[in-house]
């Protein structure tokens, strides 16, 4: 949720007061919650610290600085990859490491690299030199599938002539070097099935496509949860990729320089990797390669490549990342519009908590209406637009309004409503709603926040479920799913397919769910860009299930405390 969420909020409680309906605002439960006008995230500088990585003088990467691969993303030209990362309040910043103060070097604000007409990117990915003209290049991907090339500058990015369209078949978009052996930095993309495909790079960077056609590399990819490309591990002088399973397993696949690009044999490199959720390279002229993870505190950490697919011994990097919500190449499209814990008191009090990425939340903030509101509907749901905003639905009457527009009448015919996220696979979160005969319709939206197509029958049946909720990707593939607890406690998935319905069904929790007398789907609050769980027992204790990228009854991993005082709320959204 960003702060724009004030506006929207005052308006839908004029709405809401005006229709019979009252809407109030977010809260934490450990504490008496203080009344604010209106919910923002807490102001914290989102900057996080980096030392400057120097490879050590040894007589490899003396040997190898001569054939050094040229970095991905050297925004001032010192001959060190920078990052480039998102807060979560949506502004973006960059790291040169070359500033007076030796952990935050130069890190300013990045302009141009938020929305375009009004859309949220969803992935951004640093694309190399394409035109070797000596500054990089950045792609940005949109909620819709849009792919935009920029011009990567020390505080901002400047738009240039090509964007091309249907980017959104693919869950892993990656900038990884030049694996052809030409000089232009290439792409790769990966399908939700598995398959990976090459764009080679064509030396361009205008208004032209910068790529030439995809060539296929093969399938069976969709067992990494990440990939990660732009360095040199086997020092060779060849751009590599590594690919590291939901297990924590790390692989290094040696490039060839081939013209059709593809790799040699993988080969293990080490595991325990999981105890990161996110990874990142960095790499030097001087033929220094690293790998990057953030830990589940919001550290990062630094391994220094062997030369052999190994790394040495980690060092300390930085601290802060708890508040980076998106990496630039960190080769994944994390989870779009929601990111966030509801609760509501008996009173009709509504409070919120925004999630960090690190599993917890920052303080409750009240969010005042004219008035409580106990008696109406409430759900929140994934974004049903391209802003990476969850949506507040109020309904009452048979009313139905989303962030303060009105969705229009005859919604009581229906018990249930959850937005899970895109089900029909055009990138804008739709509507689920389970009617009385226990009958599942989609409604999907039009891409403006609160309108709708006309609805599509999904099956009937739904009868045997208590709860019907979801915010995001729980399987590791990048779709949304629909999570449902059945009445006898189990907990089963319905995997989104991408084509305005799910898969069928896989069981994920054995009995005992029912002891969550609250569940909530909250999104990715661990920060590896899968949707993760609270549920709250009958003594008020809450506690996090995170999502773990695996199958079955591994889909979640067991379940950390997040506190007690959590039975002052009837509703957990």
């Amino acid at each position: 949720m960003r702060s724009t969420r004030s506006g929207r909020i005052a308006a839908c409680t004029a709405l809401a007061v005006a229709a019979g309906m009252l809407l109030s605002g977010p809260v934490s439960a450990s504490e008496k919650p203080v009344p604010t006008a209106k919910a923002e995230r807490p102001k914290v500088d989102e900057r996080a610290t980096g030392i400057r990585p120097e490879a050590p003088a040894t007589k490899a990467t003396a040997r190898t600085a001569a054939a050094a691969l040229p970095q991905l993303f050297d925004v001032d030209g010192d001959g060190l990859q920078d990052m480039l990362y998102r807060g979560l309040s949506g502004k973006s910043y960059l790291k040169t490491f070359n500033g007076e103060d030796p952990e935050y070097g130069v890190d300013g604000a990045a302009a141009g690299l938020g929305s375009s007409y009004g859309e949220d990117f969803k992935d951004v990915i640093p694309a190399g030199d394409l035109d070797r003209d000596g500054h990089p290049e950045l792609l940005t991907l949109s909620v819709s599938g849009k792919l935009s090339l920029l011009r990567a500058e020390t505080y901002g990015a400047s738009r240039l002539g090509w964007s091309g369209n249907g980017w959104n078949i693919y869950n892993k978009v990656v900038g990884v070097g030049d694996l052809t052996g030409d000089g232009n930095p290439d792409l790769l993309a990966r399908t939700y099935a598995g398959a990976l495909y090459l764009y080679p790079g064509n030396g361009t960077a205008a208004s032209a496509s910068p790529y030439g056609s995809r060539i296929s590399l093969g399938g069976g990819w969709d067992i990494y949860s990440q990939i990660l490309g732009g360095g040199d591990f086997n020092n060779d002088g060849k751009a590599d990729l590594l690919a590291a399973t939901p297990g924590g397993t790390l692989y290094v696949y040696p490039g060839t320089g081939n013209r059709s690009g593809v790799f040699g044999n993988r080969t293990k490199s080490s595991t325990g990797w999981n105890m990161y959720n996110q990874l990142q390279v960095l790499t030097n002229k001087a033929g220094g390669n690293w790998l990057l993870g953030r830990d589940s505190t919001g550290r990062n950490w630094l391994y220094r490549s062997n030369g052999a697919g190994g790394f040495a011994e980690r060092e300390a990097f930085g601290k802060g990342w708890e508040y980076t919500d998106l990496f630039a190449g960190q080769g994944g499209v994390p989870a779009h519009g929601r990111s966030e814990l509801v609760g509501r008191t008996s009173g009709g009090a509504v409070y919120y908590y925004y999630g960090k990425q690190n599993g917890g939340f920052g303080d409750r903030q009240k969010m005042d209406g004219e008035a409580p509101i106990s008696q109406v509907g409430m759900a929140v749901a994934s974004s049903f637009g391209s802003q990476n905003e969850a949506g507040w639905l109020f309904w009452g009457g048979g009313k139905l309004y989303i962030d303060g527009n009105y969705a229009g009448a005859g919604w009581d015919i229906y018990n249930s409503l959850v937005g899970v996220g895109d089900v029909d696979g055009d990138g804008n979160g739709d509507l689920l709603a389970r009617d009385k005969s226990n009958v599942l319709w989609l409604y999907p939206s039009y891409g403006n926040g609160y309108q709708f197509r006309n609805r599509v029958r999904l099956g009937a049946g739904w009868g045997g479920y208590n709860k019907l909720f979801g915010a995001g990707d729980v399987t590791g593939d990048g779709r949304a799913d629909l999570l449902a607890r059945g009445t006898d406690g189990t907990l089963w998935v319905y995997p989104g397919n991408g084509t305005a319905g799910f898969g069928d069904r896989v069981k994920i929790g054995d009995g005992g769910w029912n002891t969550l007398k609250k569940l909530a789907a909250v999104g990715d609050i661990t920060g590896d860009g899968r949707a993760d769980l609270v549920g709250v027992n009958s003594a008020g204790t809450a506690y996090l299930y995170k999502a773990t990228g695996l199958k079955g009854l591994n889909t979640f991993k067991g379940n950390t405390s997040l506190g007690g005082g959590w039975n002052a709320y009837v509703n957990v959204l």
